[in-house]
């Protein structure tokens, strides 16, 4: 946070602060909720600065109410500097300058798990790239919305410059209006691109992302023709939206979309996209009408006839599947059934493909999909497992990388620049993920490989981008 951004936040709470006191007829020992943890204003004497450490440990966060940036505040003449004085006298720093970096993670909850793992790639991160005067300061959000405003609340009342996390979309808008109030920027680990937005930047890798990659690819090989399987859920729905702008835009042809509500109605309706009875009924059609005939050619062409399950093909030539987990293994049993040939339609997927069982399901064999490439995470998983004793989840890549970027912004004076135009630099950062680049709606532009299903692995068939440079020819 910019000084100037930090003196109108501290003159809000000084101003609410007056006039709170002024209204006061009896004294208490509640702590208000300006107030910053570890001073006391009314008696005007301060607390014992606390020793800082680099990691420090998750505080209670029973001392501060929620903020509500509702309330309104009024602005005297001389409210910055009253709150510059008022800063200085209650300095619980005693003057030390630190980039101050809070780390919103669920270190309890349904989400607890997750959030130790992300919690422990920051402080590789920490170590790998933090200088002297750089302070993470971690807050349990508790794996609710309601946590994660509390989280805020006090890694804002501490001076934090940025916030690194939420985890879920939900919390993400939580804070949103607190970060607003108090001109803080954070780095969600969503990957809901409508989380993004004044102050929130979302680091996950989007959906959008992979089926604008995994199309075009498909397109640059030969493919015209398109369809989608996708749930019918908030996933399917960004999935559909991206799929048809992206066919839209490249002048691709769309073939049939199909989205199912549950495992009960899949069969049915990849039964339907394959347009079976149709092409089953005009294959009894020509059997029929040889069995009559005895000639030669006639019998040669029944023989021919006799090993299919339908004759013609789908009006397809490229089927996106955007699923995983037990839905796709139903979808992967079902598309030979139906006579969709993965030799005549060419398979494609989102990350969610990315499972080691993907390459036992021989209609997925050979299939392509978009992802992080995993050449990039390799040094980071090794360390990440070194370091803890076993691999880490998914989201911690985006976790040390967010913190590699708080550091490196950072200098070893403490000083940080966090503003939104050094953070959507076009240049983009160089992380564990591969190349990214925060854009100007919140969003964030990942460079992705697309990968081929082998039987026990995947083959990374055209590589992540290094550079966000357009390409020359």
């Amino acid at each position: 946070m910019s000084i100037k951004a930090r003196l109108s936040f501290w003159s809000m709470m000084f101003v609410v602060a007056f006039l709170l006191g002024a209204c006061q007829t009896t004294q208490t020992n509640t702590a208000k909720w300006w107030e910053v943890p570890g001073t006391n204003p009314e008696g005007g004497q301060q607390a014992q600065s606390p020793n800082f450490d680099p990691v420090a440990v998750p505080r209670n966060g029973t001392e501060i109410p929620l903020w509500d940036p509702s309330q309104p505040t009024l602005q005297l003449p001389n409210a910055e500097e009253k709150a510059q004085e008022w800063l200085t006298k209650h300095d619980v720093r005693k003057g030390v300058s630190a980039a101050r970096v809070g780390l919103l993670v669920p270190l309890s909850g349904r989400a607890e798990k997750i959030g130790n793992e992300i919690l422990n790639a920051a402080q590789l991160a920490l170590f790998d790239f933090a200088g002297p005067n750089y302070e993470l300061l971690p807050y349990d959000t508790k794996s609710t919305e309601a946590g994660a405003m509390q989280a805020a609340s006090y890694a804002i009342a501490d001076g934090v410059s940025i916030i690194i996390g939420p985890l879920l979309s939900g919390s993400t808008r939580a804070i949103a209006p607190l970060l607003q109030a108090a001109n803080v920027n954070a780095l969600a680990f969503t990957n809901d691109g409508t989380a993004a937005g004044d102050h929130v930047f979302v680091l996950g890798v989007r959906p959008q992302e992979e089926v604008k990659r995994i199309i075009n690819y498909a397109a640059q090989q030969g493919s015209q023709r398109f369809a989608l399987l996708a749930p019918a859920d908030e996933y399917g729905i960004r999935v559909r939206a991206a799929f048809e702008r992206t066919l839209r835009e490249s002048g691709l042809q769309q073939s049939k979309v199909v989205q199912y509500l549950g495992s009960d109605d899949l069969a049915a309706l990849i039964r339907q996209m394959a347009d079976y009875d149709q092409r089953r009924a005009e294959l009894i059609r020509q059997k029929n009408a040889l069995k009559g005939k005895s000639d030669s050619l006639s019998r040669r062409a029944l023989e021919r006839l006799d090993v299919l399950q339908t004759i013609g093909d789908v009006d397809f030539d490229a089927l996106l599947v955007a699923a995983g987990g037990e839905s796709l293994q139903e979808i992967a049993a079902n598309l030979p059934y139906y006579d969709i040939d993965p030799k005549k339609v060419r398979m494609l997927g989102t990350s969610l493909w990315n499972a080691p069982w993907v390459g036992s399901e021989p209609a997925l064999l050979g299939g392509w999909f978009a992802s992080t490439s995993p050449n990039n995470r390799t040094d980071f998983v090794k360390q990440y497992q070194d370091v803890y004793g076993k691999p880490p989840h998914v989201l911690a890549t985006l976790a040390y990388d967010a913190i590699a970027i708080s550091a490196v912004l950072s200098n070893d004076d403490g000083n940080a620049d966090y503003s939104f135009e050094t953070l959507t630099d076009s240049a983009g950062f160089l992380g564990r993920n591969g190349i990214f680049r925060l854009l100007n709606d919140g969003t964030t532009e990942h460079g992705l490989s697309v990968l081929q299903v082998l039987p026990k692995s995947f083959r990374e068939i055209s590589p992540a981008p290094k550079t966000f440079d357009p390409v020359i020819n």
